[in-house]
């Protein structure tokens, strides 16, 4: 579920909990997370003191950098990263990796569905393999404009809504910002790629920007199960206009916010808004 300001928020949170500290040993509880090429035993040999010189993010990919590797986090549905003292107490179900850090402290990488993927490459390298090569722009990137996005989709019988969900296209954008955008911009879900003009585009940017950003200050958005990280609860929630709101009144028209699955995910719109 993280998206692309849930993963931003957790970024944050971890650079100013984590940077500068060494990884002093890392364990492995599940060994189908890694998906680089190494053995188990060579992932954690590797990995052992080096130090956290930085955590960024690339779409929805948590980058730590560690000198010269750096350790590609996807969080998938329900990944998170949670910090802690040597000698605190935690729940040790779901944890699939521990990482023990300097300066007393402990990472662990917690996933009750066991999705999430680890990556560990060649600091000079990860920019031109998968996963971060296959992966296309984000919407605050300055060549994601309506004239790119005609560009991309002018040509596609795909609905809107699954295509502002191909993270080859444009990236970062997961199933609940994909209704508060179409709604904000006005664009039916189920309207093909191939019927919209580059106006209409320019305005899916445009609302792309304005409501990764406004969440991205709220935190992100914590609903059903998922929390992005320890402490932190997203308000964006509180701001959703039309995603959960299925049989509730449109706030702008007033019509029903009705749900239709588009391409297998749960959708939500104003039929009124969004003819």
């Amino acid at each position: 579920m993280p998206e692309l300001p849930e993963v931003e928020t957790v970024v944050r949170s971890l650079n100013k909990r984590l940077k500068g500290l060494t990884i002093e040993k890392v364990e492995i509880f599940y060994p189908k997370i890694i998906k680089s090429n190494q053995t188990v035993k060579d992932f954690e040999n590797i990995i052992k003191n080096k130090k956290i010189d930085n955590i960024e993010r690339i779409a929805k990919y948590i980058i730590f950098r560690l000198q010269d590797k750096v350790l590609i986090s996807h969080l998938r549905m329900e990944g998170k990263w949670f910090v802690y003292d040597k000698n605190e107490e935690y729940d040790k179900k779901h944890v699939l990796a521990t990482f023990h850090l300097s300066n007393n402290k402990l990472l662990n990488y917690h996933d009750t569905r066991r999705f999430g993927t680890f990556n560990l490459e060649d600091v000079n390298e990860y920019l031109d393999i998968n996963p971060i090569k296959k992966i296309g722009p984000e919407p605050f990137n300055s060549k994601v404009d309506g004239n790119f996005l005609y560009e991309k989709m002018k040509n596609s019988s795909r609905h809107i809504k699954t295509m502002l969900l191909d993270q080859t296209i444009i990236s970062g954008i997961g199933n609940i910002y994909a209704d508060e955008i179409l709604f904000d911009a006005k664009i039916n879900p189920l309207i093909t790629g191939d019927y919209l003009i580059v106006k209409d585009y320019d305005r899916i940017a445009e609302s792309a920007r304005k409501i990764l950003k406004k969440s991205i200050e709220l935190g992100g958005t914590t609903i059903d199960t998922y929390q992005p990280e320890q402490g932190i609860d997203g308000k964006f929630q509180n701001e959703l206009k039309v995603h959960t709101r299925k049989g509730q009144n449109c706030y702008e028209c007033q019509s029903e916010i009705v749900k239709i699955k588009v391409n297998g995910r749960g959708t939500y719109y104003c039929k009124n808004c969004q003819k």
